[in-house]
C-alpha cells in the first residue's frame, strides 16, 4: 500500500518529542496542513534572527580574536549561503514523508567541517527549557538537509535587561539593547528524527483523531470552541 505525500518542517516533527506532546493536537495540524486559526508569530524574532545573523557574520569577517562564546565552538572561518527552501528538503523513503526546513545559519570550521547553529532568542535553563527535546530533533533534521557530519549547536541570546546595561544604551533616537551568547552543544542522534518520522507516520494514517493527553489545554480549548458552535 502507497503512503500518502506527507511534508513535516524540522521544527514541527520536533514537537513529538516534547514532554506535553498530545496525539490528537498533533493529528490536528497534519490534517490541516498546520494552517488552523489564531496562529500568529510576532515578525521581532525574525527581525532579531536576521540581526544576530549579520552581527556574526561581521564577527567572522573582522573580530580576532574572536568571541570566547564563539572560541568554545572552534576556529570558525567562514559561513556559506543558506539553501533556498524550495530545495531544503530530503525525502525520507521508510516512512513516505519529505523533511524542509531552513536553518539559521552554516559556518565553516578552519579543517573545512561545517557547523549548523540554530539561534534561540531566550533564556537558557538546562532545568526549565522543555523545549530542548524539540530543538534537538529540529537541529539534526537540519543536518540530514545539509551535512550529516555537521556539528550541531543551539546558541541562546539573552537579552541583557540589567538596569545598568539599559542605562548606557541610550540613543538619540531610541535605546539599544545587548544580548549575552550561551552556547549549548546538539548530539548527533538520527535515530530522534527517524521515532519522530515513525509517529509521524503513525499518526498521519489514521482515519480518526486519536484520544489527547490528559490535561491539554489546548483540547480542552478546542472543546469549548465546538461547544459553542454546537
Amino acid at each position: 500500500m502507497s503512503l500518502a505525500p506527507l511534508k513535516i518542517s524540522a521544527k514541527n516533527l520536533g514537537v513529538t518529542a516534547l514532554q506535553d506532546f498530545c496525539p490528537r493536537c498533533f493529528w490536528i495540524k497534519l490534517k490541516s496542513g498546520n494552517k488552523l486559526p489564531y496562529q500568529s508569530f510576532p515578525g521581532i524574532f525574525s527581525s532579531i534572527d536576521s540581526y544576530t545573523k549579520k552581527s556574526i557574520h561581521h564577527i567572522i569577517d573582522s573580530v580576532n580574536p574572536k568571541p570566547r562564546w564563539m572560541q568554545k565552538i572552534g576556529n570558525v572561518v567562514g559561513y556559506e549561503p543558506v539553501p533556498h527552501f524550495s530545495k531544503s528538503k530530503f525525502f525520507d523513503k521508510k516512512s513516505g514523508i519529505t523533511l524542509t526546513g531552513i536553518p539559521d545559519d552554516i559556518w565553516i570550521l578552519d579543517d573545512g567541517s561545517k557547523i549548523i547553529p540554530d539561534f534561540k532568542t531566550a533564556i537558557y535553563s538546562e532545568s526549565q527549557d522543555k523545549l530542548l527535546p524539540m530543538y534537538f530533533i529540529q537541529n539534526n533534521v537540519y543536518s540530514v538537509l545539509i551535512d550529516k557530519s555537521a556539528k550541531l549547536y543551539l546558541i541562546y541570546m539573552e537579552p541583557d535587561t540589567k538596569q545598568e546595561t539599559a542605562c548606557n544604551q541610550i540613543t538619540n533616537t531610541g535605546f539599544k539593547m545587548c544580548f549575552d551568547a550561551t552556547v549549548v552543544s546538539v548530539e548527533n542522534d538520527l535515530k530522534k528524527v527517524r521515532d519522530a518520522l515513525v509517529v509521524t507516520r503513525e499518526i498521519t494514517e489514521m482515519q480518526k483523531p486519536p484520544k489527547g493527553r490528559i490535561g491539554c489545554k489546548d483540547c480542552s480549548s478546542l472543546d469549548s470552541l465546538i461547544g459553542l458552535l454546537k
